[in-house]
């Protein structure tokens, strides 16, 4: 909660609950009685994890959908997959090259405008100390 003390009144009240066990997360959430939404992790087997995303924004009635999976190649790589409503598919490949140095490549394409361009690429380097 945020209250404004200039104005005597509450500006934003916001809340949410969730629950972890071994293999799951169930996540939901409130944001001044406009946006609600929540979330589900699952850790399908050793190699294999999966989520859902759902949202709903009352101001502009829309809704939010995306799912997710990360899958394990080895002990140092792993893919990613996720879509969602707007017809956005995201892919990611991620490789430890060594301890402390991991490389991921992603892209983000937009399937209602394939042919049109405008997708993303990504490169990143991460160091660890």
């Amino acid at each position: 909660m945020a209250f404004d003390t200039a104005k005597s009144k509450l500006t934003k009240n916001n809340f949410a609950v969730g629950f972890t066990s071994q293999d799951f997360t169930l996540h939901t959430y409130a944001n001044d009685g406009a946006e609600f939404g929540g979330s589900l992790y699952h850790k399908i087997s050793r190699d294999l994890e999966g989520a859902v995303d759902l949202g709903w924004s009352a101001n502009s009635n829309t809704t939010r959908f995306s799912i997710g999976c990360k899958y394990a190649l080895d002990r140092d790589a792993c893919v990613r997959a996720k879509v969602n409503n707007k017809s956005e598919v995201g892919l990611g490949y991620q490789q430890r090259l060594r301890e402390g140095v991991t490389l991921t490549l992603s892209t983000l394409i937009d399937g209602k405008n394939f042919n049109q361009g405008g997708h993303k690429i990504g490169l990143a380097l991460e160091l660890e100390a």
